[in-house]
């Protein structure tokens, strides 16, 4: 018997974890498994064709918001070709709604709900041995055109008795790697699923330890732990953080924390941890009470903000922060208030996210009580409730894409902290409500533009709105663009004041040997023409650091990164 696990990823990069720990699992089965990674960006009509040719007797997907309706489509479409083939579906997004599942798709003989593992093995072993299925927990079935749903299966609890999967598959180069050291959250939040599971349970250390030694003795680029909350026991964290120090590789970490937990010794020892090592993403989510009290989010504010601005102090460990937009009692107004107290914060990334009424959330329950209006379809995404209107949820949405494009691509840190701080007087959210306007105006949403066209827009709204401060940000912008662009060329309205004698400057700097020392070495022997590729002279009226305007117009030299198109550094001269 042959046994096929499917997933449709999100993202051609992401993996699925849940499946490899099925196939590790159901390893000592007699029974051929294995796994096909997709995305759902690829054509349905080429899965679909990968899959017939593998010739699987069971056919089984994990489903999530994500992916349910390609899943979907495609078991339907099996089902037509070959009548005998068993599909199993598994997943969050079938778990807890499993009988109306079957009942709408009849395609669907078998579903997996909750923790998988067991429940799978066991109903692969009974189809292999043509044996009932009544006695196995966990599992919604369908037996002449009647639906069954036995007892739930309870959790695992000894979670070492589960092979580890990253044993027996091999990291790919190009894909994230999720790993998890623990299942369940302390806290309760009842937008996410996690809450309908109580308690926390963890993997040994010696285990965790073992699995993370394979991953880096195999260079994995990029380990994100699933953990919804990694340091909700700080020793072990700490433990497992120094472990991952201590071996000395090349892979990065990513963590989701709670940073309010985090303890005056734990942050000290995270000043000292190896600069673009870990990865930390924070749910804030809002920092309006009501709203966190309705979501039975307890936050201190005050204690959250000190120990963010603390673990930024030395610059390294790259820090995430995320906003929800659409929690019950916040209104755009405060929603705009959130915004500006998070942003000020300086994150290297800030999602603004919209909330999702999963199924089997407690808010998704309680969701008439607020007046939710949601998509009935995945991902369930809010259209409105009684605090904030759908015109004002599309508003946030444009504000959500200027954010991604401009903040979050760290493309013009410099031109944005400049504005929001000195034109808009720290709120940043008018900002970009403003400028959401601007693009408007000009109908450049829902368009393509090239990044350089984004430096344009910012320098043309500066000019229409602020033209006091002009002169100043066509230096900042430029600089930005420098500084993140090794290219001849300038964005149209960017002005340059270069002399006509430039490119003899710039010879003379490199035969002077001002360029820096590790990029001479890189380009030892080689022609000026080759280095002068990685080396840009730019012409300031201002110092796009200090805002000063110079004395007379003054060069700025930026060097390139030979396998980047960024600079890693820039020198003001003389």
């Amino acid at each position: 018997m042959k046994v096929l696990l499917v997933a449709l990823n999100a993202k051609f990069i992401h993996s699925s974890l849940s499946l490899q720990y099925l196939k590790a699992y159901c390893n000592d089965l007699p029974l051929e498994i294995k796994i096909k990674e997709f995305s759902i960006n690829e054509y349905i009509s080429d899965i679909m064709d990968e899959l017939y040719l593998e010739k699987p007797d069971v056919l089984c997907f994990s489903c999530y918001i994500w992916n349910i309706n390609q899943i979907l489509e495609l078991c339907n479409d099996y089902k037509k070709i070959d009548t005998n083939i068993k599909i199993v579906l598994g997943g969050p997004e079938v778990s807890y709604d499993s009988h109306n599942m079957i009942e709408n798709n009849n395609f669907i003989d078998f579903i997996v709900r909750g923790e998988g593992e067991e429940t799978f093995k066991e109903l692969l072993n009974q189809l292999y041995l043509n044996q009932s299925v009544t006695h196995i927990k966990g599992l919604t079935y369908s037996i002449a055109d009647k639906i069954y749903s036995n007892t739930d299966r309870e959790l695992v609890c000894n979670l070492d008795s589960l092979p580890s999967p990253h044993n027996i598959i091999m990291p790919d180069d190009n894909k994230v790697i999720y790993y998890e050291t623990s299942r369940g959250c302390p806290f309760n939040c009842t937008y996410c699923l996690s809450s309908t599971t109580k308690g926390v349970r963890a993997f040994s250390l010696d285990r965790v330890k073992r699995d993370l030694d394979y991953l880096i003795e195999k260079q994995t680029k990029l380990v994100k732990f699933v953990d919804r909350t990694f340091n909700f026991n700080e020793s072990r964290a700490k433990n497992i953080m120094e472990h991952i120090i201590n071996r000395n590789g090349n892979t990065k970490f990513h963590f989701e924390i709670q940073a309010e937990l985090l303890t005056k010794e734990m942050i000290d020892f995270l000043q000292n941890v190896p600069s673009d090592l870990f990865d930390f993403e924070i749910g804030i989510q809002t920092t309006f009470p009501p709203a966190l009290e309705a979501i039975n989010r307890k936050t201190d504010w005050d204690k959250l903000k000190e120990n963010i601005t603390l673990l930024k102090k030395n610059d390294n460990i790259h820090l995430h922060l995320d906003l929800i937009a659409g929690l019950p009692y916040e209104s755009y107004e405060y929603f705009s208030s959130s915004f500006n107290m998070v942003y000020e914060l300086e994150p290297d990334v800030l999602q603004l996210g919209f909330l999702k009424l999963l199924k089997g959330s407690e808010i998704r329950i309680k969701a008439k009580s607020f007046g939710y209006r949601f998509k009935e379809n995945p991902p369930y995404q809010v259209l409105a409730n009684k605090y904030i209107t759908y015109e004002q949820i599309l508003y946030l949405k444009r504000i959500e894409e200027l954010l991604n494009k401009y903040f979050n691509s760290h493309i013009m840190r410099n031109s944005l902290k400049y504005i929001t701080n000195n034109i808009y007087n720290n709120n940043a959210f008018q900002f970009y409500e403003d400028l959401a306007d601007y693009w408007e105006n000009y109908k450049y949403f829902n368009k393509g533009h090239k990044r350089d066209f984004y430096y344009t827009i910012l320098k043309s709204f500066i000019k229409d709105n602020y033209i006091d401060h002009d002169d100043l940000l066509n230096d900042i912008i430029k600089f930005d663009f420098l500084i993140n662009n090794k290219s001849y060329n300038l964005p149209d309205q960017i002005i340059r004041y270069n002399p006509s004698n430039i490119n003899e400057k710039l010879s003379d700097y490199i035969k002077e040997e001002k360029i820096d020392p590790k990029l001479l070495a890189t380009f030892s022997g080689k022609s000026i023409r080759t280095l002068r590729k990685y080396v840009r002279l730019e012409y300031f009226k201002y110092n796009p650091i200090t805002y000063k305007k110079f004395n007379e117009d003054t060069s700025i030299l930026f060097e390139y990164d030979p396998y980047k198109k960024t600079a890693f550094k820039f020198s003001i001269m003389k």
